[in-house]
C-alpha cells in the first residue's frame, strides 16, 4: 500500500472455492463476485451509472475509531470520492482528539474540512487533468456549522457548484394498499424540509422486494438550498455501484458505504500519513 509503484492483488480464501457448510453464498454469487473484483484490479470498469453529470465528483465523509500507541482513542477521517469518468479514490483525513464532539459526534474543524476537500479536488484534478464542474458530499450526520464554512468556502473557490448532503437512519415507515411493499426509489417529502428515500423496496423488474422486514428508507437534507428530487436521483444511481456485491443494489451509495470499508482498512496501517489512494487496493 506504501510502495511507489504497486500492484492490486486478490487473496482467495478456501471458502471461496471449497463447497461447505460455512458457505453463506452460493456458488454463483461467489464466481460473480470473484470475477468482477478480478477485472476491476487488472485495470477495467466494471460497469458504470447512467445519467450523472459528467464533471461531477461524489465525496462521502466518514469516521472511525483509531486506537494509536501511547494514547486512546482518536477519530480518524476518511474519504472516498466516486466520479463516472475517472478511478475512484480513497483520502486519509485529519486525526481526531476524542473531546471533538458536538451532540455527541465527532466532526472535523473549518481548517481540516478545507484541507480535506482541497486534496480531493486535487487527487481530481491530477487524474481528470481539470478540476471537477461540481463537487457533491455525503455525510451521515448533519454537517457542523464549522464543516459547513469549510467544505463550501474551499470547494467554491476552486470549483462553480457545491452540494452538502447529509444520509440518516430513521424510524419513518410507509406502507402500501394491497400487498406490495414500497417500491425501491420511492422519495416522500414532507413540506420543504422532511425528504425520505427507498433505497431499499419493492423491485418491479425482480417482481419482488429483496428484504426480510418493511423497508426503511433513509432520511436525506442538505446543507444548502438545492434539488432534493435531484440528489435523491443521485443517492438512488450510486447505490448501484458496489462492484464487490452480486445483489445489484444497496442501502447506502458508494461514497458511504466503501468509505466505511475503506476507513477500517486504514486504521490498520497505523500513522501513514498518505496510504494508496487507488480503490483497486482496498476491494
Amino acid at each position: 500500500m506504501s510502495d511507489s509503484n504497486p500492484v492490486p492483488i486478490q487473496v482467495l480464501r478456501r471458502h471461496t472455492y471449497v463447497e461447505s457448510e460455512a458457505n453463506q453464498q452460493s456458488e454463483g454469487t461467489r464466481a460473480w463476485n470473484l470475477a468482477s473484483a478480478l477485472y476491476y484490479k487488472s485495470g477495467r470498469i466494471p460497469w458504470r451509472p447512467s445519467g450523472l453529470g459528467a464533471g461531477t465528483c461524489f465525496v462521502g465523509i466518514t469516521f472511525h475509531h483509531l486506537r494509536v500507541r501511547g494514547s486512546g482513542i482518536v477519530y480518524a477521517s476518511v474519504a472516498q470520492a466516486f466520479a463516472n469518468d475517472l478511478e475512484p479514490f480513497a483520502l486519509k483525513g485529519e486525526s481526531i482528539p476524542p473531546d471533538q464532539r458536538r451532540e455527541r459526534q465527532p466532526y472535523l474543524t473549518e481548517q481540516q474540512s478545507g484541507e480535506l476537500i482541497d486534496r480531493v479536488i486535487e487527487t481530481y484534478k491530477h487524474q481528470a487533468g481539470m478540476p471537477p464542474s461540481r463537487l457533491v458530499i455525503h455525510k451521515t450526520s448533519r454537517y457542523d456549522p464549522d464543516e459547513q464554512l469549510g467544505f463550501r468556502d474551499t470547494a467554491l473557490k476552486r470549483v462553480p457548484a457545491c452540494d452538502l448532503i447529509w444520509l440518516g437512519e430513521t424510524s419513518f415507515r410507509l406502507l402500501r394498499k394491497g400487498m406490495q411493499e414500497p417500491w425501491r426509489g420511492t422519495l416522500c417529502s414532507i413540506g420543504s424540509d422532511e425528504h425520505y428515500l427507498f433505497t431499499t423496496g419493492y423491485v418491479p423488474y425482480w417482481d419482488e422486494y429483496p428484504g426480510p422486514h418493511v423497508p426503511a428508507p433513509l432520511q436525506i437534507g442538505s446543507a444548502n438550498e438545492t434539488d432534493m428530487r435531484e440528489r435523491a436521483r443521485e443517492i438512488l444511481a450510486l447505490s448501484k455501484m458496489n462492484w464487490n456485491s452480486a445483489e445489484g443494489i444497496a442501502r447506502h451509495p458508494i461514497t458511504l458505504s466503501f468509505a466505511r470499508k475503506i476507513g477500517t482498512i486504514m486504521t490498520e496501517m497505523g500513522d501513514n500519513p498518505n496510504p494508496n489512494p487507488s480503490y483497486r487496493f482496498y476491494m
